[in-house]
């Protein structure tokens, strides 16, 4: 039985009683005409055929009325009012199973003496048709139905001679194209409803149906509860769900915690924000213009735990050529060579980015076999070199005919040879790498082919957070006082207008880092930090007494790599010396 009837019996039987005085407001009058067949028969109807109540089939309640016909007879339920109306609403949710025929009657509006005025039908298409019988006038909606689901079907009509109007709603909402306004329906009022009226093979169920003088809001009751609330997708940080969906609904409300986090009119939603490792209850509710259905079961959904943040290890500087005279047999000496010892340090790293000078002295394939590929390529899966001065030289073991051509045979696909700079994506972070060979590249200017593809890169990531990596470092302390370089300013320029957060070089045989700042060297909170990392074991040069401005610390005692820990919105960096040096550098900071 519908909500609204239960509550008008309520009323009628508290007044009745005395139970309690009030004033009738606007509205809760009975209607003219209402039955959810919840008396398990049809007695209400005036003429049934082929229809009675039957529990099978039901929208709300116990019972519901059906019509069913095989074919050659008509299955209808007819109901005479009590009076006449000019002005009439009929409403009914409406479950049809099955249509043998091109069109099916769901709705009827008829005048006392039994002559069709109105008729909503549904076609074999599924879609909807009003009927204008006085006139023939007729229309078809874009709305299609789909049988073996409930819809709440409301129709309107409006008497008045050539100035008549015929309306419809699906679900609480207006079909626009089967309204007819102005029609011609004549001028004798509706005394009659009907329920079907097919007499083709037809099998339909109707419930809660209601007549009144004015529109039927909702069909006097929400939609039933929503069934089979399931999460389809779990992250550490979003949760997707879907359910069954709900006759006569046209929203859903959905909530975590009791707290509404969305509304959709489809039977799934995606949840994000969420923290991760964390439980959340879910309920979904179903709504349309009479209000929204009871809550679901709660779903209790457990978040995914925070993956762990990606580590990067960077060093350059780093293999000696096997004929140095300290290369020992790979074993080095205390000061130089010492490429064994800081590719000990690579444990645990996700990405390892050998910063330029890679292999010396010229970058050759037997060298980089015979020095680097034992050490530092224990993690050749997860490299992505970068090239500088020692790729490209021509004095050393294996030197090659071309440029770098044992840098770029070594790494393969990994070094994007022959440019050598290239990009791509760890974590939440945006990497850029870039060959500060100028020469060999066409320039590093604005206007060179580096210089365009840096600047489209830039700006097609959407990455929160940038890292950049080349060999030759705009700043650094060196003892002779020549504190900035501008062979790589114009990547500086690009960088700092994209908003990077960090630069990492090589070149300088020592540790720096330098505090947040523009271009031009000027302190700028929302400026780059530059890492020299020319630390990886080739040898150790000597950092100036005198420092670069906004040079925040350095070692040139310590051989060793940078590890950075590259968190959603920031990073942590480490300096990790190899042997017994005490130096470190550590802490912890935020994207722009």
């Amino acid at each position: 039985m519908r909500r609204a009837s239960a509550v008008r019996l309520f009323v009628a039987w508290a007044l009745a009683t005395g139970w309690f005085v009030a004033a009738a407001a606007p509205g809760s009058a009975a209607p003219i005409f209402s039955d959810g067949f919840e008396s398990g028969n049809v007695s209400a109807w005036t003429k049934a055929v082929n229809f009675q109540a039957q529990q099978a089939l039901v929208f709300s309640g116990a019972w519901a009325g059906r019509a069913t016909t095989p074919g050659g007879s008509v299955a209808k339920a007819v109901k005479t009012l009590s009076s006449s109306q000019a002005d009439i609403y009929l409403d009914a949710r409406v479950h049809v199973v099955s249509a043998g025929g091109s069109t099916t009657v769901l709705l009827r509006l008829l005048t006392g003496g039994g002559s069709s005025l109105v008729s909503l039908d549904v076609l074999s298409s599924g879609r909807l048709r009003v009927r204008n019988h006085v006139s023939g006038t007729k229309a078809t909606s874009a709305t299609v139905i789909g049988f073996g689901s409930w819809y709440e079907a409301q129709l309107h009509a409006s008497v008045n001679g050539s100035s008549s109007l015929i309306e419809v709603w699906l679900d609480g909402a207006k079909v626009n194209d089967l309204t007819l306004s102005p029609t011609n329906l004549g001028t004798t009022p509706v005394g009659r409803v009907q329920l079907g009226g097919s007499s083709s093979a037809f099998d339909a169920a109707f419930d809660d149906v209601v007549v009144d003088t004015a529109f039927i809001g909702g069909g006097g009751g929400p939609p039933p509860t929503p069934t089979n609330l399931r999460a389809t997708g779990v992250t550490s940080t979003t949760v997707d769900l879907a359910w069954d969906p709900s006759s006569g609904a046209t929203s859903y409300e959905v909530r975590r915690d009791g707290s509404l986090v969305g509304s959709p009119t489809t039977t799934s939603l995606h949840d994000s924000g969420l923290s991760p490792s964390t439980t959340y209850s879910y309920t979904v509710a179903a709504c349309n213009s009479a209000g929204c259905s009871a809550p679901s079961e709660p779903l209790q959904v457990t978040t995914a735990a925070s993956p762990a943040a990606p580590v990067l290890a960077a060093a350059g500087d780093i293999a000696c050529d096997p004929a140095d005279p300290n290369f020992n047999g790979g074993d080095g000496t205390a000061s130089r060579c010492r490429q064994k010892y800081t590719a000990a340090l690579l444990a645990g790293a996700d990405v390892v980015m050998p910063l330029g000078d890679d292999q010396y002295e010229c970058g050759g394939l037997q060298a980089f076999q015979q020095s680097y590929d034992p050490t530092w390529g224990a993690y050749k899966a997860i490299t992505r070199p970068v090239v500088a001065d020692a790729e490209y030289g021509t004095t050393g073991t294996d030197c090659g005919a071309a440029g770098a051509d044992g840098y770029f045979s070594y790494f393969g696909d990994a070094a994007h040879g022959p440019q050598g700079y290239y990009s791509f994506d760890v974590g939440t972070w945006h990497v850029v790498v870039l060959n500060s060979m100028c020469s060999q590249v066409g320039g590093c200017g604005e206007g060179s082919p580096q210089n365009d593809w840096l600047e489209q890169d830039l700006a097609a990531s959407a990455a929160p957070c940038t890292l950049a990596a080349f060999h030759h470092p705009r700043f650094a302390s060196k003892s002779n006082g020549n504190f900035v370089s501008d062979r790589t300013l114009p990547f500086w320029e690009d960088l700092y207008a994209a908003g990077a957060e960090i630069v990492l070089n090589g070149n300088s045989h020592w540790y720096e880092r330098f505090g947040p700042q523009d271009p031009m060297g000027n302190a700028d909170p929302n400026g780059i930090v530059e890492f020299i990392v020319g630390t990886g074991g080739k040898s150790l040069g000597t950092i100036g007494s005198v420092r670069a401005p906004n040079s925040a610390a350095g070692s040139s005692g310590s051989f060793g790599v940078l590890k950075l820990t590259l968190r959603d919105g920031g990073y942590d960096w480490q300096f990790v010396p190899e042997g017994t040096s005490s130096f470190s550098d550590s802490g912890s900071a935020s994207c722009h």
